[in-house]
């Protein structure tokens, strides 16, 4: 079981997890991207602006034994909640910073449950190249909310900010 959100690195995750047969859980501030990320494969989905105490309502989709797997994107207040959402062996992997530069956690949920955090950037060469023979076989497609030409990258940023649902591409033809 993981979790993650709608962004265009969580939504190609879910793509992965749903290949897999793992059951992934999705957060948003959107009733309508959670509704698109269950027709990705999605199991469940939180509305963290309905459900602000999201982590808990992870916990009771789980029948308090908590997920897997979170792939926090934000950081901040937010990847404290990611923790409390983690079951016993749980790994917290430090994808993206959205929200702030520091992370801080009470010590006695790492002890308790034994979790790892894992920060992630760019891997090597060779499981780049497994990860793309795995896309080929499982026929993965990126999500792409919008297309932009070159001429319009103000507003793909301002569509950036917005928060989009999968990638922003800007092409230069």
């Amino acid at each position: 079981m993981c979790l993650c959100s709608t962004g265009g690195v969580s939504l190609f995750a879910l793509q992965f997890a749903t290949a897999f047969g793992l059951r992934a859980i999705v957060t948003s501030s959107s009733d309508e991207k959670l509704e698109r990320a269950r027709k990705l494969g999605a199991w469940q989905g939180i509305n963290y602006r309905t459900q602000p105490a999201w982590d808990d309502a992870a916990r009771e989709l789980t029948n308090g034994l908590g997920v897997n797997h979170v792939l926090e994107m934000v950081g901040g207040d937010n990847a404290r909640r990611s923790l409390n959402a983690l079951a016993a062996d749980g790994r917290l992997s430090i994808i993206g910073l959205l929200g702030a530069m520091e992370l801080s956690f009470p010590i006695l949920p790492f002890m308790r449950n034994r979790i790892t955090v894992q920060g992630l950037s760019i891997g090597h060469r060779r499981a780049f190249e497994r990860m793309n023979q795995a896309i080929e076989a499982l026929a993965i497609k990126p999500v792409i909310d919008k297309v932009f030409g070159f001429d319009e990258v103000p507003q793909a940023l301002q569509h950036l900010e917005k928060g989009p649902f999968g990638k922003i591409v800007i092409t230069t033809t």
